[in-house]
């Protein structure tokens, strides 16, 4: 489908739009999609999860030597008490990931991303999906 000029993108296709709706998992693998989700959390102060998820969809792929640094980074800015961005993570698993500082690997912090999806997935998509940032751009790309 068309809509590329010169090989520059110029925003979502309605096609994407409408998969974004379908499922927050493909919101979150688009690239527009999910930059545009987090002006959405930006602008409700929200930020800190999606902060969070991208901090660890970067992690697992980072070298093994840089684990650890990383590890402590994400863990000392979003789930530590009195982090700068902390999370809302049950204190069962608030604990966990800090036990699992102990033995540093690439799941860190799988389970708590995955929670945090999950709660993203509940809470703020819901209401991504209300708020002008997606109608104002369905209501563009309808024309």
């Amino acid at each position: 489908s068309g809509g590329e000029k010169g090989g520059k993108s110029s925003g979502p296709t309605p096609e994407a739009l409408v998969a974004w709706s379908k499922s927050f998992s493909s919101l979150l693998r688009d690239k527009d999609g999910l930059n545009l989700f987090k002006e959405f959390l930006h602008s409700e102060f929200s930020q800190e999860n999606i902060e969070f998820w991208i901090a660890c969809e970067e992690y697992k792929s980072l070298k093994h030597d840089q684990l650890e640094n990383n590890a402590r980074r994400i863990f000392e800015e979003f789930i530590a008490e009195h982090a700068p961005m902390q999370i809302n993570l049950e204190a069962d698993m608030r604990r966990s990931v800090a036990l699992s500082m102990n033995s540093i690997d690439r799941h860190t912090f799988e389970n708590a991303q995955r929670r945090i999806q999950a709660l993203m997935a509940k809470d703020s998509y819901p209401r991504f999906l209300e708020s002008r940032f997606y109608t104002d751009l369905l209501g563009h790309r309808k024309h």
